[in-house]
């Protein structure tokens, strides 16, 4: 499985964790049923350290998203934003492919406007860390 099918996968699992605050370990296994190892130790890592630093993102998305009410935001980019600024902040994934695959994700499975928003707050993370760093 390519990191980009992986990546969505852990997309979907962050949403169902937006929408009910917790993952499903039955919605887990049945979502990477055909992963290969490498895939599910990504996405372990991943959904895992979302959940430990779920304050700390809230934090970086309340931050970036200037004028936006974090409970106003739709569900569907606060999964992408969590996913996004979590792998920006903690892997070693280039953060131009992280970016980019949060905006592809969110031509896919959000409103049309919301790949630009997402753009623009994860500009902001990376001009920040930079800044910060």
């Amino acid at each position: 499985m390519k990191r980009r099918a992986a990546r969505e996968i852990a997309f979907q699992l962050t949403y169902e964790m937006v929408m009910t605050g917790e993952y499903n370990a039955e919605t887990k296994e049945e979502l990477i049923a055909d992963a290969d190892a490498d895939s599910r130790e990504y996405i372990d890592s991943v959904i895992n350290g979302i959940a430990a630093r779920r304050d700390e993102l809230k934090s970086v998305i309340v931050k970036y998203a200037k004028g936006y009410e974090f409970d106003r935001i739709y569900k569907t980019d606060l999964a992408v934003l969590f996913l996004a600024c979590y792998e920006l902040m903690y892997t070693d994934t280039p953060k131009a492919v992280i970016a980019n695959e949060a905006v592809e994700i969110a031509k896919t499975y959000s409103d049309v406007k919301s790949h630009a928003f997402i753009n623009g707050i994860l500009a902001s993370v990376i001009k920040g860390d930079r800044e910060d760093g």
